[in-house]
């Protein structure tokens, strides 16, 4: 899957500042004006698509059901040797305000003893 990173437009206005500076010298009047605004439109476009490509991301998507029966989907980047996980393996869920994150659940424990002085109230 593909995470389509957000275009800010810096890559847009870089672009297209350098383009017209790039084409500045290029003829004379009316022409050097024809010159400096194509420099500018080629510029923003071909910065604009720099920066987009350079944003966009590789990730996975994964649909877990969590303990109390709710599911959840999370998108999530994808570097390379992240480890992918399969149907029906254990996972947890790390999330701190809009972050999220699936990680492996290998090294956590099935059960646990009650802590003393503890009461459960259900």
């Amino acid at each position: 899957m593909d995470i389509r990173g957000q275009n800010t437009g810096v890559g847009g206005v870089v672009g297209g500042t350098a383009g017209g500076l790039a084409m500045s010298n290029v003829g004379q009047g009316s022409g050097n004006v024809a010159a400096i605004l194509g420099g500018v439109l080629v510029g923003a476009a071909i910065g604009a698509m720099a920066e987009q490509a350079a944003s966009d991301r590789v990730g996975i998507e994964y649909t877990i059901t969590l303990a109390n029966g709710k599911t959840i989907t999370i998108v999530q980047e994808q570097a390379a040797g992240d480890r992918v996980f399969s149907a029906s393996e254990r996972v947890m869920v790390q999330a701190s305000g809009t972050y999220q994150r699936v990680l492996p659940a290998d090294h956590l424990p099935n059960q646990i003893a009650r802590p003393q002085g503890i009461k459960v109230v259900d």
